[in-house]
């Protein structure tokens, strides 16, 4: 079969030649338009973003009262929503269905009248249904999703009063050190130039005896230069000394001065935070031990990597799944929409989340802060994230050149968290410039619990292939910390080959999970698995329910549901069913030529157009809105190069 370097093998009774297809055959190719004008060429290895199109979020016109909605009294006097159930009703959307999966699971929906399947849970005389048997159960066996941050503790994150003993004892205990090392760094210094301005005085007191003979010159006036120039340098010295420490300091997030005042506020610092910092912190063979060997792990996934995307993969087989990233300051404001990215389902028996940010004490306080308030196994930091709004605030992937205020994260979440801190990363920033192999052997003394290299450098973002003989070389350097490898690993053949030459101990799968879910049972299985396309839209159907109990089943969490879903065809589209390969596997970065399915919706799912995404999602969830816009935010690059 002749095809071009880069195209998957697609057996040719199933590619289409677009300059001779038959009329009214649908092709699908990666050079369909969304019905718009066609878009000039992308420079290679750029990225370009889609102006004037954002998604809108649908709402009601109508807001009714939370209580109203429940068929409840509201009592409030200053509510500002609307209280008018029967003028509600009216003008409310028609029903999507008649199967609420809220009320079918939990024996009653928290949507009440506002929810887009109410006849479901609406009786004959326009009363909401409630299964009291089923809700007593549901409540007996705690299945509701965890981690959900309380009205207390956001307030108090929001006005900024709470308390972090162990963080700001362990900032002050840093403070100290740095000060310790700079003062012991300024005293080497002043040394060295009072030996050397020693040697220059001895140098010119005998310059001064053997030029006795010159009247015009006295030993007085030499000594005095020789005095001038001594404080002079002195004093330039002291001044750039000082300068150093508060910059040094100032770079490390810190606030130190010279005066005597500083040294004082420092010290009742020191002692406020001794008495509210808790007994000894654990010690690391004290901590939960958890066993990462060989444990099928499902990467942390921006947007795509939500909570009913995961159950999805834990029933296929995913062992470890991790959260979507979350921003350490956000998460210290009480922002409800970064707390939601830690909610954590049951069925997630070995579960972490990860956080990203740049700067010391917002990672250790944030980390305190997670060991207080929810319940994860692990908590990873991101250092691979290599988008351009994070790492120009220096998170992400720029932390990898300062391994300086890597050790004081690493060492202070260690110190304040009673489960692990893992890690993942990129080779480095530039390709040509590795810096892994110089961090990760230095992470075991810090304290990291398990690291994930991705085979790439932030230049590289998911063009051309992982450099998986790298991977390989720094696995070398560990020691005994689990060590994963991350990159292009779309089928079982895939995943054995790296764990059997690579010397890793395990292997996080990130893309090939989002193109194919079921990944991880081949995994297991080690076979191909020839899924059909109404198994596939079984696996969609069950992404919607796990949405409408997750994000609602009103009208906001109906169109969540229908956005995230069109997410995720972004990268399902991308997969070619094993029966149309003429070579297996599958490869990640191999573009699909234009190809029909074995059926019109084996066709339709391949498509890469996102008007055919609104329409699978009306399959599932009802017509789309008027209003409903959708323009895909991980427009990929990964097939150039």
């Amino acid at each position: 079969m002749d095809l071009n370097r880069g195209i998957a093998p697609v057996k040719k009774e199933h590619i289409i030649d677009k300059r001779r297809g038959k009329e009214g055959e649908k092709a699908v190719s990666d050079d369909e338009t969304n019905e718009t004008k066609e878009e000039p060429p992308r420079k290679k290895g750029r990225i370009t973003r889609v102006r004037g199109k954002k998604d809108k979020m649908v709402v009601e016109n109508t807001r009714l009262c939370l209580k109203t909605s429940m068929g409840l009294v509201c009592e409030t006097e200053s509510c500002k929503f609307d209280h008018d159930l029967d003028a509600y009703l009216e003008t409310k959307e028609k029903d999507l269905g008649d199967k609420c999966v809220n009320f079918e699971n939990f024996g009653k929906c928290r949507f009440g009248y506002k929810c887009r399947f109410l006849n479901a849970h609406l009786s004959s005389d326009g009363k909401l249904i409630v299964n009291e048997d089923r809700v007593s159960l549901i409540n007996a066996i705690n299945t509701e999703e965890k981690n959900i941050i309380n009205m207390e503790t956001q307030k108090k994150l929001r006005k900024n009063v709470y308390q972090f003993p162990k963080s700001d004892a362990y900032m002050v205990e840093i403070e100290r050190e740095v000060s310790r090392q700079l003062e012991m760094e300024r005293k080497n210094k002043l040394e060295k130039l009072q030996s050397n301005q020693s040697e220059k005085d001895n140098q010119n007191v005998s310059e001064v005896i053997d030029i006795e003979v010159q009247p015009n010159i006295s030993s007085q006036t030499i000594k005095d230069e020789s005095e001038e120039t001594k404080f002079d340098i002195e004093s330039d010295r002291k001044e750039n000394v000082e300068s150093t420490i508060t910059d040094s300091v100032t770079v490390n997030n810190f606030t130190t001065s010279t005066t005597s005042t500083t040294s004082n506020n420092l010290l009742d610092a020191d002692i406020e935070a001794s008495v509210h910092t808790p007994d000894i912190p654990l010690r690391s063979c004290e901590k939960k031990k958890i066993s990462f060997k060989d444990k099928l792990y499902l990467a942390p996934l921006t947007t795509v990597g939500n909570l009913p995307f995961r159950r999805i993969c834990k029933e296929f087989g995913a062992d470890i799944t991790c959260g979507e990233m979350a921003m350490a300051t956000n998460i210290l404001q009480g922002q409800q929409s970064e707390w939601a990215l830690l909610k954590r389902h049951v069925s997630e028996d070995i579960f972490g989340v990860q956080i990203c940010g740049c700067k010391v004490q917002h990672l250790v306080k944030c980390a305190e802060l997670l060991n207080n308030e929810i319940e994860v196994d692990f908590v990873d930091v991101n250092l691979g994230c290599p988008i351009d709004i994070v790492f120009n605030k220096g998170a992400g992937t720029a932390l990898l050149k300062h391994d300086g205020k890597l050790g004081k994260i690493f060492r202070g979440m260690d110190k304040v968290m009673d489960f692990p801190v893992t890690v993942k990363l990129r080779t480095g920033i530039q390709d040509e410039v590795p810096l892994a192999h110089k961090l990760i052997p230095k992470f075991e003394n810090w304290g990291v619990a398990m690291a994930t290299l991705h085979g790439r450098s932030r230049q590289q973002r998911y063009t051309k292939l992982a450099n998986w003989d790298y991977i390989s070389n720094v696995s070398n350097k560990v020691k005994e910390m689990p060590f994963f490898g991350n990159g292009d690993v779309l089928g079982y053949t895939d995943y054995y080959k790296h764990l059997e030459n690579h010397n890793v101990d395990g292997i996080m799968i990130a893309r090939g999970a989002l193109i194919k879910p079921w990944i991880f049972d081949e995994i297991k299985s080690k076979r191909h698995y020839d899924i059909s396309s109404k198994e596939r839209f079984e696996i969609l159907e069950k992404f919607c329910n796990y949405g409408l109990e997750h994000w609602g089943s009103d009208s906001i969490g109906v169109n969540k549901t229908r956005r995230f879903l069109c997410e995720w065809f972004g990268f399902l589209h991308r997969y070619i069913p094993v029966g149309l390969l003429e070579v297996l596997p599958q490869r990640i970065n191999d573009r699909p030529p234009s190809f029909r399915g074995r059926d019109d919706l084996e066709t339709l799912m391949a498509s890469p157009n996102s008007n055919d995404w609104i329409k699978l999602s009306e399959m599932l969830l009802g017509p789309a809105p008027d209003n409903f816009i959708f323009v895909p935010k991980h427009k990929s690059n990964s097939y150039e190069g």
